[in-house]
């Protein structure tokens, strides 16, 4: 295991603070200063010398939070002279990852993916906190995971009609729409794929505004409807 006081001779044991639960020594002589890394959190800190005089660069800030892995480029380095600023993003991310973790539990290891949003899920996922099997997030201390990723799936897609001002009414796969969405602009307002499906497997009718204008999109099943028998999507 590294150690900072072999890698680091010069560093005084009094400069170094107390590290949060969970980061160990990960410091190598080669680099400019003690670094500690969490596997928990795909952390990692970095602690330069008190003394400027002594840092490679002693205009920079003592301290660093960031990824542990250079290809991680999710979220930004906190780069600060105070050591409270660490401790509490490394507790926020403690608190944010536990939550996530607990709401695997409580779904027995296992989540689908497009049951949830909360980009947290995809973070830790990057990270090597939690994997994926197929459409499923996964405890890492899930059971009988390999069962159920290839067991459950997603629901049949949901039949819509969808109807603009500039464009007839057509019916058509709620995935073929959002793709339509997705490819030409068509959200607008902070309105999303998540939403539009939130919306209609809720109250069976979502609304809004793009490029062609208003429009109106009815779940078919939901609102109990029939398409014309002569239309060419036509399933039932």
């Amino acid at each position: 295991m590294a150690d900072y006081r072999k890698e680091f001779p010069d560093f005084p044991a009094a400069d170094m603070p107390a590290l949060p639960q969970g980061f160990e020594d990960n410091s190598w002589h080669n680099d400019s200063c003690p670094n500690f890394t969490s596997a928990e959190l795909g952390l990692r800190i970095w602690i330069d010398y008190a003394d400027k005089a002594q840092r490679e660069h002693p205009d920079a800030s003592r301290f660093v939070l960031e990824p542990a892995e250079n290809e991680d480029t999710i979220t930004d380095p906190i780069i600060t002279d105070d050591w409270a600023v660490i401790l509490a993003a490394v507790e926020e991310e403690r608190a944010e990852i536990g939550a996530c973790l607990d709401q695997l539990a409580k779904a027995e290891g296992a989540i689908l993916h497009w049951q949830i949003d909360n980009k947290s899920f995809e973070v830790m996922r990057k990270r090597g906190l939690i994997s994926m099997q197929g459409d499923m997030y996964v405890h890492p201390k899930a059971r009988k995971v390999s069962e159920l990723a290839f067991t459950m799936a997603q629901p049949k897609d949901m039949r819509v009609l969808y109807a603009c001002d500039n464009e007839g009414p057509a019916i058509m796969l709620l995935s073929q729409l959002i793709a339509n969405f997705d490819a030409n602009g068509g959200w607008q307002y902070r309105a999303s794929a998540e939403d539009m499906r939130d919306e209609l497997e809720s109250r069976g009718w979502f609304e809004g505004m793009h490029i062609n204008g208003r429009y109106l999109v009815l779940s078919l099943d939901k609102m109990q409807l029939e398409p014309h028998p002569d239309h060419p999507a036509n399933k039932t």
